[in-house]
């Protein structure tokens, strides 16, 4: 592993290919644009003049990366497959004859890669969107998620801001649980039928602490990124809300 300090970044190398190497060779260094893509793109590929794939890194893909990265340096290596994780990450669609000619392992090492990218742009996006802040608790503290308002498992669910939510996990479990749900005016509420569920189960302790910053959510300042009513009205008919 490398890391480039002043961009917060880290830049993966295949090990197999430098069980032995100097201070300073060019065998381990990446172009310094690739890395710095991977501020927005979440994971970037070089392929260096040696076949080799080095990889960027944004920290919050480096779990994705250390799970996959054998993978990706194995595979990534073969210019069909090179090609299409470098269009994975640039969000651009990758299609069933895109990957066709692919033998199973690359196939599967594009999609995942295609998968992990659109993840990662969302929630860099969404989190921008509402200055890394909860839309309930309106706390930071790096305790916050993305969550698709819209579930991802729904038809028609997709990876853009106005389909998502910043918030700390507790309300982003309980939201994606039915327990809240927002309203068509942007307002966060209790569920009523989960609270009874609740309720019976004896499991409602603290439920009004819970329920205290339920309301008016926060807004991202661009009304242009405010969570889309259709999106709403389509996820809570999804899970069963009136």
């Amino acid at each position: 592993m490398g890391y480039e300090p002043s961009l917060r970044l880290f830049a993966g190398f295949d090990m197999q290919r430098h069980r032995t190497f100097t201070t300073g060779s060019p065998s381990v260094q990446i172009d310094i644009n690739i890395v710095r893509n991977a501020l927005q793109d979440g994971i970037t590929f070089d392929r260096k003049s040696n076949d080799e794939i080095a990889i960027g890194i944004r920290p919050d893909q480096f779990v994705d990366y250390v799970s996959a990265a054998e993978h990706l340096h194995k595979y990534g290596a073969q210019p069909a497959t090179f090609r299409l994780l470098q269009k994975a990450t640039s969000l651009q669609d990758i299609t069933e004859p895109d990957v066709a000619a692919l033998a199973e392992p690359r196939r599967r090492i594009v999609q995942t890669v295609s998968r992990l990218s659109r993840k990662a742009n969302f929630k860099q996006q969404v989190l921008q969107a509402y200055d890394r802040r909860c839309a309930v608790t309106r706390v930071q503290l790096r305790l916050v998620d993305a969550a698709h308002i819209l579930p991802v498992g729904a038809v028609d669910s997709a990876d853009v801001i106005n389909n998502g939510l910043a918030l700390s996990p507790t309300y982003h479990r309980a939201f994606d649980n039915g327990l809240i749900y927002l309203t068509e005016n942007r307002e966060m509420r209790i569920n009523p039928v989960k609270m009874a569920d609740l309720q019976a189960l004896r499991l409602d302790g603290g439920i009004d602490m819970f329920k205290a910053p339920l309301g008016r959510i926060l807004l991202p300042p661009d009304r242009a990124q405010w969570p889309k009513k259709d999106f709403i009205r389509r996820a809570n008919a999804f899970r069963g809300i009136a």
